[in-house]
């Protein structure tokens, strides 16, 4: 099972988490579960799911470490696996979409120019979208294909485009499409011009998240820095520095590590090829 629909099914039928779970999430959040889940899952149900398994680590965290440190360092580390939890989760949601996003985004303008190209060469839609759909465009190609069988049934392919173009979460594929739809009708759209904008995009997308893997990296850096340091110092005043538990300390920071480079590093990195 989706534990994302288990988080939701949690904060749906808990009392009194909505207040704040409302304040804890944002645009892009919503609007990834709207994609991700085309609108089944409730937004404020996911988060607050994730507002309670948060207070269960805390809980469980403070308990646990307070056997080991101080209260105070038990308390603080708790807050601090409560609200990484909550972030992991919730960014995790939010770098699927992105992930999704900006391999829509690199495809674009080939699935365009296909479009074009195939609708210029043969005059019919139909034969355009069903090229698209045997391309190895990732996910698009997959849409595209889910489109013969109305097709088929006597659905206009334009219709079909302009409901996939109002879904669409890349802005670049949206207004292309929209550019192609319009050019049917009237030709009367610059397709030229789109599609040369929709490569020039791709640039403006990897400028964008060079400057988010920058700061993503000082957090990341910082964490995996002083976290250990704080759980080392705890057990030094609690006299524990001799305990043979703390060996498990480079198992806790490459699992730690592992969860960080996973959440604050989505798998973005095909939009340089890779």
């Amino acid at each position: 099972m989706d534990y994302i629909k288990l988080l939701a099914k949690l904060g749906k039928n808990a009392p009194g988490v909505a207040q704040i779970s409302n304040r804890i999430i944002s645009k892009q959040f919503i609007k990834a579960v709207e994609y991700l889940y085309h609108d089944s899952l409730c937004p404020v149900s996911i988060s607050g799911g994730v507002v309670l398994v948060s207070g269960a680590l805390f809980g469980l965290t403070t308990l646990i470490l307070s056997l080991f440190v101080n209260p105070i360092s038990a308390f603080v580390l708790g807050i601090t696996v409560a609200l990484m939890s909550c972030f992991i989760i919730m960014n995790g949601l939010i770098s699927r979409f992105n992930s999704q996003l900006v391999q829509i985004e690199k495809v674009a303008p080939y699935v365009l120019e296909e479009l074009a190209t195939i609708y210029l060469t043969t005059g019919s839609v139909f034969e355009a979208i069903q090229y698209v759909s045997k391309g190895a465009y990732c996910l698009v190609s997959d849409e595209f294909y889910k489109m013969i069988m109305p097709l088929n049934q006597g659905e206009t392919p334009e219709q079909l485009l302009m409901d996939f173009a109002i879904n669409q979460p890349s802005f670049t594929l949206r207004r292309g499409l929209l550019a192609f739809i319009q050019y049917i009708e009237s030709s009367s759209s610059n397709l030229d011009a789109v599609i040369v904008d929709a490569h020039e995009n791709i640039q403006r997308r990897y400028e964008k998240l060079t400057i988010q893997w920058e700061s993503r990296m000082m957090v990341y850096s910082g964490l995996l820095v002083f976290l250990p340091i704080i759980i080392i110092l705890g057990l030094a005043i609690r006299g524990l520095a001799d305990n043979p538990l703390i060996l498990l300390l480079p198992v806790f920071q490459f699992g730690f590590s592992k969860l960080l480079h996973s959440s604050l590093f989505p798998n973005e990195k095909i939009l340089l090829g890779e």
